[in-house]
C-alpha cells in the first residue's frame, strides 16, 4: 500500500483509498473494505428480510416447544401432588387401621384375662364342693 502511496505521489496522479485497496488486493467478492477479508452476505439468498422471516419462524417454533414444555411440568407437578396426596391418606388410614388393632387386642386380652380368672375360680369351687361331698368325691372334675 504505501508504495503504491509514494508511487501515486511521483506520477502526479492522486489515487484515492479505495482506487490503492483494488489495485493492491485485486478485485474480490467478499472484500468488504476496512472490515478486511470475511463473508459478505450475497443478495439473492440472505437478504434481511428472509433473514429475518427465519428468526422470526425459529423464535416461534423455540416459544411453542418452550410452552409445551411449561405445559407437560405442570402436568407433572400435578399428577406428583396428586400422588403425594394419595400417599399422605393411605398412611392415616394405615396409622387408623394400626389404632383399631391395639385396642381390639387389649380387648381380646383383656377378655381373656377375665375368662380365665372366672374359669380358675369355677375350677376351685368345684374341687371345692366335690371334696366336701360324701360319695361324690370319685366324679371330681378337673376342667
Amino acid at each position: 500500500m504505501l508504495s503504491l502511496r509514494e508511487e501515486s505521489s511521483q506520477s502526479g496522479v492522486q489515487l484515492t483509498s479505495e482506487e490503492m485497496s483494488r489495485k493492491a488486493l485485486g478485485k474480490r467478492k467478499r472484500y468488504i473494505l476496512g472490515f478486511g477479508d470475511g463473508l459478505k452476505p450475497s443478495s439473492s439468498s440472505s437478504t434481511p428480510s428472509r433473514v429475518s422471516q427465519d428468526h422470526v419462524e425459529e423464535l416461534q417454533k423455540l416459544k411453542a416447544e418452550m410452552e409445551e414444555m411449561k405445559m407437560e411440568r405442570e402436568e407433572l407437578r400435578r399428577q406428583l401432588e396428586q400422588e403425594r396426596r394419595e400417599r399422605e391418606e393411605e398412611k392415616k388410614e394405615r396409622e387408623e387401621e394400626q389404632k383399631q388393632i391395639a385396642h381390639l387386642t387389649s380387648l381380646v386380652t383383656e377378655f381373656l384375662k377375665k375368662k380365665t380368672q372366672t374359669h380358675k375360680s369355677s375350677i376351685y369351687h368345684d374341687r371345692a364342693m366335690y371334696s366336701t361331698g360324701g360319695t361324690n368325691t370319685r366324679y371330681m372334675v378337673e376342667l
